[in-house]
């Protein structure tokens, strides 16, 4: 599986993320006086990283498709009659019988 799109924060970004959440914790505590706060600032925080993680698993989702086309394509090769456009899609002309 590539790991282009790794989900997991390197080891720099996991020291950052815990100097944040101390970081507003202790103003949550301190400053504002309502550690409900920080509750909601780490809420709004993890809903961002599910969120992301959604978009990864949609990015390598389209990947896994596209692999699985491209399998099939080279398995059933390029045998079938067709012109193909720019794009390298086929395009049939409409005069074939399918018999299926």
């Amino acid at each position: 599986m590539p790991s282009e799109y790794s989900p997991r924060p390197s080891r720099r970004g996991q020291i950052a993320l815990a100097v944040v959440a101390v970081v507003t914790f202790a103003y949550s505590i301190l400053v504002a006086g309502q550690i409900l706060l920080w509750f909601v600032l780490a809420g709004i925080a993890a809903g961002v990283y599910v969120a992301w993680l959604l978009v990864v698993a949609v990015f390598r989702l389209v990947d896994a498709t596209e692999r699985i086309a491209n399998a099939l394509e080279a398995e059933h090769g390029d045998s079938s009659s067709g012109s193909t456009d720019s794009d390298g899609h086929r395009i049939r002309d409409g005069t074939e019988d399918d018999n299926r």
